[in-house]
């Protein structure tokens, strides 16, 4: 099997196995929904609070589903097939963390413009939280991907995703959130912000696959 049929094959699988991006975006939708009950209907604080509500309920999430990337191939024996294949577990494990950002995630960047338009952001603030959070998306996703190798075949491994990958998640979080705030106060940051959840992201996608590759060979011996 090639590195870009298995690709194609996890995105039919998120898609199909899961429902796609509806339980994500639906878990995005009611965190945005219910922090203004918490935090009052002052407009003031809801636009300062905005940007990092909104990439709080985007790291929410991507945590939501984490346990399905790894967690059936464990069960069902597809991990043992993914090592004896050509393509090693490393490339298996970026090719089904990209292919579940693309077929699960990518609705999170739109939700963050409207629920930064909902927050009382000026569009132009709410489009840069937008991207902020367009380039944190894909180093969320490897992040809780490696989490979920870690704890792939273990029960109540939603539980230990969620402690192991937040953490490491935080830096993206301030990252898209400082991009937007950067943009409502109008100060010189926001591209440095941008370039840092874009550095993050990158340094995920390297790091991120050998580490789920190391964790699922260790589940295997």
């Amino acid at each position: 099997m090639s590195a870009m049929a298995l690709f194609a094959r996890e995105v039919r699988l998120a898609w199909a196995g899961g429902g796609g991006p509806a339980g994500p975006a639906a878990f995005n939708l009611a965190a945005l929904a219910l922090a203004p009950l918490a935090i009052g209907p002052d407009a003031e604080t809801l636009a300062a609070a905005g940007p990092g509500i909104i990439t709080f309920a985007a790291l929410l999430a991507t945590l939501q589903p984490a346990e399905r990337i790894f967690g059936e191939d464990v069960a069902d024996g597809t991990l043992e097939l993914y090592a004896l294949s050509g393509v090693g577990l490393a490339i298996a494990s970026l090719m089904k963390a990209l292919a579940f950002t693309l077929a699960v995630f990518w609705p999170l960047p739109a939700l963050a413009f409207l629920g930064g338009l909902a927050y009382g952001l000026e569009p132009v603030s709410a489009l840069v939280l937008s991207a902020g959070l367009l380039l944190a998306a894909p180093g969320l996703a490897l992040v809780a991907a490696f989490a979920g190798a870690l704890a792939a075949g273990l029960k109540r491994a939603g539980l230990l995703i969620a402690l192991i990958a937040a953490p490491l998640q935080v830096p993206l979080l301030v990252f898209a959130a400082g991009a937007g705030r950067a943009a409502m106060d109008g100060t010189p940051t926001v591209l440095p912000n941008l370039m840092m959840a874009a550095a993050f992201t990158l340094a995920a996608l390297v790091l991120a696959p050998l580490g789920a590759a190391a964790a699922l060979r260790a589940r295997l011996e």
